[in-house]
């Protein structure tokens, strides 16, 4: 197995604040799984947008076609243990990655926790994260599990570009 080292792709701090007019497609006034008191709400964050189809993230992703621009969208299946996917454009693919929510100690993880086990008290902790330390992508088509990339988290995928949100 081949190892290069992280590529960082532009100043984590780069982007500007999208305006605020923006909005989710979800708009349901109920907050998504997890329910915490403490928990910001990911609903705010420019990062997030909620209730999209994984093709039509993708292809967004891939039109913007900057290594380490991502998104978190809501999980199809949005299920309490799973209410989240990151997802990350790197080396002209894009990676989706299971958010995970740890019932019982009421944190966050990556994938599918056969692989690592760092835990956080948030989704934006995740993202702070990953800003400044290489997120490992895996190609969930490779069944060896051999081919690996790592890269930061750069910049959410700018919205207005990309969607229609109303």
């Amino acid at each position: 197995m081949q190892s290069y080292p992280p590529q960082r792709c532009q100043s984590p701090a780069s982007y500007g604040p999208l305006e605020n007019s923006l909005c989710c497609k979800n708009t349901s006034r109920k907050k998504p799984f997890p329910t915490r008191s403490d928990e910001k709400d990911v609903r705010h964050n420019e990062w997030y947008i909620g209730e999209y189809s994984r093709q039509a993230v993708e292809e967004a992703l891939m039109k913007e076609n900057k290594d380490g621009t991502f998104l978190v969208r809501d999980c199809s299946t949005k299920s309490r243990a799973e209410p989240y996917v990151l997802v990350v454009f790197y080396g002209n693919k894009v990676y989706n990655v299971k958010i995970r929510f740890l019932e019982r100690n009421q944190q966050f993880a990556l994938g599918t926790g056969l692989r690592g086990d760092e835990k956080f008290d948030s989704v934006e902790d995740i993202i702070e994260h990953y800003k400044y330390f290489p997120i490992i992508l895996i190609d969930g088509k490779d069944k060896t599990g051999i081919h690996r990339e790592q890269c930061y988290l750069t910049q959410p995928l700018p919205l207005s570009r990309h969607f229609s949100l109303m």
